[in-house]
């Protein structure tokens, strides 16, 4: 995909056109922000996901995660692996955005669940507290799309956007906001359950 920058909003003022600061999300600080530009927070807070990942997903499996909450956030996504065939499950964070479940994620198509997805699309599931569903998926990478997408969930989920982005609902506007690295550099897959596939 083609990077794309953002322009500055520009607004006429006093007769001559004005340049509005703009912000860039997400902000530094975030996990999104250093998994992205910080390589050796990268190397630790993946070490630290492959080290718990497993515990995690059989708590939730049997029922115990979602009893306390966590399913608020997060889903298990399971895939077939690409070269064993075996069912691989992964807890990852979701946004529910018009209805839909949406996942963005800074490892993008490097992630082994990622690549297992693509290897075989009609073999995805997810779980969500104790249902899990057959799944179809599709990946936006339209920057329109993914502006429109964003500016939902900061409409409708500004607390989840804070996590996500950095977002505060008190001082930013989308007026003012750069999401060019989210658009280009952020892996954003979109999920709706299909009732025909088997669970």
């Amino acid at each position: 995909m083609e990077s794309t920058p953002l322009v500055n909003p520009v607004t006429v003022k006093d007769g001559g056109p004005t340049q509005h600061t703009t912000i860039a999300f997400p902000r530094e600080g975030t996990n999104l922000s250093r998994i992205l530009v910080d390589p050796s927070f990268r190397q630790s807070f993946h070490s630290r996901l492959r080290q718990y990942n497993p515990l995690i997903v059989a708590l939730y499996k049997i029922g115990l995660l979602p009893l306390v909450g966590i399913s608020r956030s997060v889903m298990l996504l399971t895939t077939r692996g690409r070269k064993t065939g075996k069912l691989r499950s992964t807890p990852i964070g979701f946004f529910r955005i018009d209805g839909e479940i949406h996942l963005f994620s800074a490892w993008g198509r490097a992630a082994a669940w990622y690549r297992n997805m693509k290897a075989q699309p009609e073999q995805v599931w997810i779980q969500i507290g104790l249902r899990k569903m057959a799944v179809d998926w599709i990946e936006l990478d339209d920057p329109d799309e993914i502006l429109n997408t964003i500016a939902r969930l900061v409409t409708e989920s500004p607390l989840p956007a804070r996590t996500l982005f950095g977002w505060d609902p008190a001082v930013d506007s989308l007026e003012q906001a750069d999401f060019s690295e989210v658009i280009n550099r952020v892996l954003i897959l979109r999920f709706s359950a299909n009732s025909e596939k088997r669970s």
